[in-house]
């Protein structure tokens, strides 16, 4: 097992070193940051009954980290995490809530001037699924929901390291405690500006 993980970071250094010629195929990286509107509920049951919140409105401020690699110029496939963060009150204080999905994704450039050898501007669409979480990373006692989550986006890369993004997430992670099962069912619009590396 331990050859089989240094292998594979072997390969990820090596891919690394002779990926970051300026064409999206090979190795990626990218980094991202931007505004989140999330709107959310929650619900919870226990047997057969059931409560649900109201639903509620928060901006915040969003994280984008994206690793993966480029088939050609076109299509590009990746592990992506996505986290929305935001202040919610409570009924003792303000709380910091990460709400986030960690995805396998791709992104498909749409420019007819494309092809494997040369980096040309392009308008882009992405889509990807996974795991969906909510939390309170600051708090002691938190623990996390987990879920399935997904976003759906659409993008323009104007330079060779700079996109701008504007996404869709959606997931409904829960908790089981002691019989009461409590979901989050939530959703965001993103618009972010990515550094990628390539």
């Amino acid at each position: 097992m331990k050859k089989i993980i240094l292998l594979s970071v072997f390969v990820c250094i090596m891919s690394s070193l002779f990926g970051f010629d300026g064409n999206r195929k090979g190795f990626l990286l990218g980094f991202g940051a931007g505004l989140s509107q999330v709107s959310f509920y929650q619900e919870a049951e226990a047997g057969e009954q059931s409560m649900k919140s109201d639903t509620m409105d928060e901006i915040g401020f969003v994280t984008d980290f994206k690793i993966g690699y480029g088939i050609n110029n076109r299509f590009e496939l990746y592990y992506s995490n996505k986290v929305a963060w935001f202040t919610m009150e409570s009924s003792i204080d303000d709380v910091i809530i990460a709400d986030g999905i960690s995805v396998i994704g791709g992104s498909y450039f749409l420019s007819s001037e494309l092809n494997d050898n040369t980096w040309h501007p392009s308008a882009f669409i992405s889509a990807g699924l996974g795991f969906s979480s909510w939390s309170a990373p600051l708090e002691d006692d938190s623990d996390a929901m987990k879920g399935v989550g997904f976003f759906l986006g659409a993008g323009y890369e104007a330079t060779k390291h700079l996109r701008i993004s504007l996404e869709y997430f959606g997931n409904n992670p829960s908790i089981t405690s002691n019989g009461l099962t409590i979901t989050t069912y939530s959703n965001a619009i993103m618009l972010t500006i990515n550094g990628m590396y390539f």
